[in-house]
């Protein structure tokens, strides 16, 4: 059985999507898989659901969505994997999961085992499962603030992965590879700098240098046309490099924080 929240929310289980009855039982379920093997208070779960405007039988609804949820799990089993459990503990609930079967879970996972690979090609490999796992956008169908609030923290997550990836590309000699895939998030991103520094590296490994230093131009316009402030020092240093035909190898920069705690990921 797998859940997935890095899209669409959808439970699977033996190639076959689960649907939910009603979409907040679909939120509730999100809900707890994000905090997996972890309790999530009674409070909470209303907070997250309906915000500062609880219906005034709110526990009561949250029960009957979580009995339907058992119900729903309960109804498909699969052979030989570990069970799946939705327990009621004092004070809220937990969902007992091999955090490997939650795609949010199985992300960081890969995302850590990255930042300890011994070579550039170990962690191209981790990191391409990592950003395989996004399939839209997070929790597309949770709505309410603490959804909005969770997927923009998961989002920069995210970012930071994919400039780790970037970078382990070029340096395993594939900066053509990551060039498509930069161009559309810093488009999308045009002011966070870690992004536009990675596009920087790959266009000039690739012999792309007069793209390189034109994407820095369009960043510190962007950034003093729009904040007021100068790009960083890392990309400031990064263009000086490009000018003097230094290397630009990112690990002597500041690290991008790819994997924070999980509980940071999961914004109250």
């Amino acid at each position: 059985m797998d859940f997935r929240v890095l899209g669409p929310v959808e439970v699977w289980v033996d190639g076959r999507a689960l649907v939910a009855a009603r979409p907040q039982q679909t939120a509730v379920l999100a809900m707890l898989a994000v905090d997996a093997n972890r309790m999530v208070r009674t409070e909470a779960l209303i907070d997250r659901i309906w915000g500062d405007r609880p219906p005034e039988r709110a526990r009561r609804t949250l029960h009957t969505h979580i009995s339907r949820i058992r119900r729903m799990l309960g109804q498909r089993g699969v052979p030989g994997s570990a069970p799946v459990r939705l327990l009621r503990r004092p004070g809220g609930y937990v969902l007992n999961v091999d955090a490997e079967r939650v795609d949010l879970h199985r992300f960081y996972r890969l995302v850590a085992q990255a930042d300890v690979a011994s070579n550039a090609a170990e962690r191209v490999t981790a990191l391409r499962q990592a950003m395989a796992l996004w399939r839209g956008e997070p929790l597309a169908d949770v709505p309410g603030e603490w959804a909005g609030r969770v997927r923009e923290a998961w989002r920069q997550h995210y970012l930071g992965a994919v400039a780790a990836w970037a970078q382990a590309e070029v340096e395993i000699g594939n900066p053509a590879g990551v060039i498509g895939p930069l161009t559309a998030l810093v488009g999308e991103h045009p002011l966070a700098e870690h992004l536009a520094a990675a596009l920087m590296r790959a266009l000039h490994a690739a012999g792309r240098t007069a793209d390189a230093l034109d994407r820095y131009v369009r960043l510190r316009h962007r950034l003093v046309e729009e904040v007021g402030v100068e790009p960083g020092t890392e990309v400031r240093a990064l263009h000086r490099a490009i000018l003097r035909g230094e290397p630009t190898d990112r690990r002597t920069g500041t690290p991008v924080p790819v994997t924070p705690p999980l509980c940071s990921a999961v914004p109250w």
